[in-house]
């Protein structure tokens, strides 16, 4: 359940962290810390968007259901980017389902003062947004790509990689979770985490995962990781030049 707590004066988000504090004091002061548990439902698919989100140590996952109830990940939200990003093009709503896959800290605020803040022509907030965009819009891409040319457990050890470099510990994810994420059978999952398990790579029990062997589990994922991990860098030094 979501519960607010005081505002920390530091943000982990890179969004909120390239806004120059003292020019930027109203608009930051209109956000609040709140707390989210893994497997939180924070938006379903059409639902309107009162609030957005910028991720702190949480990791959002955007997932589209199909009318069987299958699903399967858009990607992943971190400290990198925003939840409600539609705002952003004009739309009220969302067209994915938006869960808190992994558990922690995001800055919230309610959506009028953050179109407020869109609308205003001195904010560097549209240009930081545009540049997260580009860089949803290639990792969405890749992703994409990923699923239809990479075997699951290329897909996998990439996916596994992306979440471990949020979190950078134990990743606490079962498997039922991830075959949810990424559309696929938990067998599949099982099967493959099984094999990084007996080649050392990682160690599971009981929805906690650890990688032991990260280069190992780089050799075994596909180039998309590569892919998206340059993007991610390439992102985080735009938003440090952006507003200065």
């Amino acid at each position: 359940m979501l519960s607010p707590t005081q505002l920390s004066p530091s943000t982990g988000n890179r969004i909120l962290a390239a806004l120059n504090g003292g020019d930027y004091q109203h608009f930051l002061s209109q956000l609040e810390q709140v707390t989210l548990v893994q497997g939180e439902v924070v938006y379903e698919p059409g639902d309107r968007i009162d609030h957005v989100y910028f991720p702190e140590t949480a990791v959002f996952s955007m997932l589209c259901t199909m009318e069987n109830g299958d699903t399967a990940e858009v990607g992943p939200v971190g400290r990198e980017g925003l939840v409600g990003l539609n705002i952003f093009f004009g739309s009220d709503t969302t067209p994915t389902q938006l869960v808190a896959h992994v558990g922690g800290t995001a800055q919230r605020m309610k959506a009028e003062p953050f179109r407020r803040e869109l609308r205003s022509e001195r904010s560097a907030m549209p240009r930081l947004l545009f540049r997260y965009t580009q860089m949803l819009l290639a990792m969405t891409g890749q992703t994409s790509a990923c699923n239809k040319l990479h075997s699951l457990e290329q897909h996998l050890g990439t996916w596994l990689l992306m979440m471990h470099d949020y979190v950078r510990d134990e990743l606490l994810l079962t498997h039922d979770l991830i075959a949810l994420t990424l559309g696929v059978r938990r067998a599949g999952i099982s099967e493959s985490s099984m094999k990084f398990k007996n080649e050392g790579l990682i160690a599971y029990h009981r929805g906690h995962i650890q990688i032991l062997d990260r280069e190992g589990l780089e050799a075994r994922a596909c180039e998309c990781y590569g892919v998206i991990r340059e993007e991610y860098e390439r992102l985080y030094s735009d938003l440090a030049k952006t507003t200065k």
